[in-house]
């Protein structure tokens, strides 16, 4: 079975910019994948500018589109949620099975300030708990999809609960 990664795309474009008149998508293009086709609504470029392997962060074109994607084999968890290991602060290590980021003992994103984008999650596989200084959270995860605007003067936090403690934990 292929699992698919957690996937974070931000977004910053000025406000104008974010709108596209229909008139853009006014002609189709089809492209071929194997035997199945499908017709991409296309403006002056074909909508598909690259196909790749995925790396961190991604690669694209626009300065003001940063993806990237998380897959990690977390192990079973003990009883407060938390991974064997303790994180450094700063763990990104790629050639491990998993990585603790900015968490010290659950892995995940502490509270951090954003501001003026647009954030999409998608979570395949496992889950995340996302919290803010307003005092909103929630848990999301198993194929839910989170679409987050960053206010400013709100910080807002990440992490990634090994709430499993008899078996992995994988995100």
């Amino acid at each position: 079975k292929r699992r698919l990664p957690l996937l974070l795309c931000s977004l910053s474009l000025p406000f104008s910019s974010q709108f596209v008149p229909a008139a853009a998508f006014s002609k189709t293009s089809p492209v071929t994948r194997g035997s199945n086709t499908a017709a991409l609504h296309t403006s002056k470029m074909s909508v598909v500018k690259s196909v790749g392997k995925l790396g961190f962060p991604f690669k694209t074109p626009d300065p003001f589109l940063f993806c990237v994607y998380h897959r990690d084999d977390y192990p079973a968890g003990d009883d407060k949620m938390q991974a064997p290991r303790r994180g450094n602060g700063a763990d990104f290590d790629w050639s491990q099975p998993y990585r603790m980021y900015h968490g010290e003992r659950v892995p995940g994103f502490p509270q951090h300030p954003h501001r003026g984008f647009e954030t999409i999650t998608v979570t395949t596989e496992g889950l995340v708990d996302h919290t803010d200084s307003l005092g909103n959270s929630g848990r999301y995860g198993h194929g839910d999809l989170q679409w987050m605007t960053a206010g400013g003067g709100i910080v807002h936090g990440e992490m990634f609960p090994l709430v499993n403690r008899h078996k992995p934990n994988p995100l």
